[in-house]
């Protein structure tokens, strides 16, 4: 009935798949779990092994790097049950009721998609840029999210049905990082998928260090406007993008831009989603410039 498919990349899964395990066999469905790491070659993939030992689990490591868009595909190809459900390997459930919740959806309605959401633990350590722009923008109540559900696309939990999934896919020729979700939830949306938002969140659990999320940041930008120029994706398709080309006329950007270092160093320094923006905003200006 279900498959749970979990793309990873140089991280432990064996306790998010443990639990995942235990849930699925209260629950007295038939299911399988897969997860795939994309080739990191880490020493994680050792403790990982232990997977293939729980029952209608397994793990495999790629020989190739494929990509976040193609190793969801070929997790999906390797499916057998209706239903998918798609997860991060750093997150964890935040209720042990996480499978029989998505379970007892799929009984009562008829959407072909369903979202969970997703929640930040309280941590010791708040001087994380990552963890406080994740609270701001990611972990988004039912209700708004139910308001704007295409908007609110996180592939780092969501099910789906096979047959809707094989009709959208991820979009391959996105080789790098950044913005798959949102490629995905547009397809869903010209293809008049429903979604369903749902309150079934899990907890993101990898929180980068400051450095390591702006290096991921100035990817995504770069990611960005390649899908731009492609036309894949509008100018209104995201908040970055809006605000830029609303005041880009202004000049106000090539202002900021000669700021730019300044603005890095204080995200970087004070933690701050204020300056972050700014930089994103700034970045975005420079790469447009460059190319």
């Amino acid at each position: 009935m279900l498959s749970i498919l979990i793309a990873s990349y140089n991280r432990n899964v064996v306790q998010l798949i443990e639990e995942l395990n235990c849930q699925l066999i209260n629950s007295k469905i038939d299911f399988e779990i897969i997860c795939f790491d994309d080739a990191s070659n880490s020493k994680e993939n050792l403790a990982n092994q232990i997977i293939n030992n729980l029952p209608f689990c397994s793990f495999q490591s790629l020989q190739k790097n494929i990509g976040r868009s193609a190793i969801r595909n070929l997790l999906a190809s390797k499916a057998k049950y209706k239903w998918l459900l798609f997860l991060d390997a750093d997150v964890l459930p935040t209720s042990s009721t996480f499978i029989s919740n998505y379970l007892q959806e799929i009984k009562k309605t008829k959407y072909a998609v369903f979202l969970g959401g997703i929640k930040y633990r309280d941590i010791d350590n708040k001087n994380l840029l990552r963890w406080k722009f994740g609270k701001q923008s990611e972990e988004i109540s039912i209700i708004d999210r139910t308001k704007n559900p295409y908007k609110y696309f996180f592939t780092a939990n969501f099910l789906i049905d096979k047959t809707t999934f094989e009709s959208v896919k991820f979009n391959e020729d996105l080789l790098e990082y950044g913005y798959e979700d949102l490629l995905f939830s547009k397809e869903l949306y010209s293809k008049n998928v429903k979604i369903k938002q749902t309150k079934n969140e899990v907890f993101h659990l990898g929180i980068d260090e400051n450095l390591a999320f702006l290096s991921k940041t100035k990817k995504a930008i770069l990611n960005l406007h390649i899908l731009l120029q492609k036309g894949l994706l509008k100018e209104e398709d995201t908040n970055l993008t809006k605000v830029y080309f609303k005041y880009k006329s202004f000049g106000l950007f090539r202002f900021l831009n000669l700021f730019s270092d300044v603005l890095e160093k204080l995200a970087l320094k004070k933690s701050s989603v204020f300056y972050y923006n700014l930089f994103r905003l700034v970045y975005l200006h420079q790469v447009i410039k460059n190319r």
